[in-house]
């Protein structure tokens, strides 16, 4: 499935204060996941598997980072979980980084909020707008800076890439 998606993320001190201030709205709660993203070396873009405990996606997506809402072309590919696709990942690409987290995933209409507890980075909250089930002629970027205002989030707290480049940069 291929769409278009515009998310922030920003680094926090409290998930439950996230959660609170957004009590205004009808979130559904999509639910709570443990994952474990496994990134691969390719010479574009990012490729990730996202391990749930019954599943599996294949992720493929571009982006530019920075601490601004950013867009991005994503492909995405949901399966039963086989541990072969991780094997022929790693053996032609190998493993770029992994990363661990627990996920609160709440919904509001196309909007999904993360609250994601990262193993080795501490706690994030990460807003993505996407196109799929979005209504006509809105803006993307307009919906991520509402949810930007509404978490009483501030410049500093952006983090202008992936969960991945910190733990990699951790590592130097």
């Amino acid at each position: 499935m291929e769409l278009k998606n515009v998310e922030f993320k920003a680094r926090v001190a409290d998930l439950a204060v996230m959660e609170e201030r957004l009590s205004g709205l009808e979130f559904v709660l999509d639910g709570v996941y443990t994952q474990v993203d496994t990134y691969y070396n390719v010479p574009i873009g990012r490729v990730k598997l996202r391990e749930y405990d019954t599943y599996s996606s294949l992720i493929y997506y571009n982006r530019a980072d920075g601490i601004d809402a950013k867009g991005s072309d994503v492909i995405y590919y949901k399966h039963e979980k086989n541990a072969a696709l991780g094997g022929i990942l790693e053996l032609q690409f190998g493993i770029k980084v992994k990363v661990s987290k627990v996920r609160k995933v709440l919904k509001y209409k196309n909007v999904s909020v993360h609250l994601d507890n990262v193993e080795g980075l501490g706690l994030f909250v990460e807003v993505e707008a996407c196109s799929v089930g979005a209504e006509e002629g809105v803006d993307l970027k307009v919906q991520c800076d509402e949810f930007f205002k509404l978490l009483q989030l501030k410049q500093e707290d952006l983090v202008a890439v992936s969960y991945s480049d910190l733990l990699l940069a951790q590592e130097k």
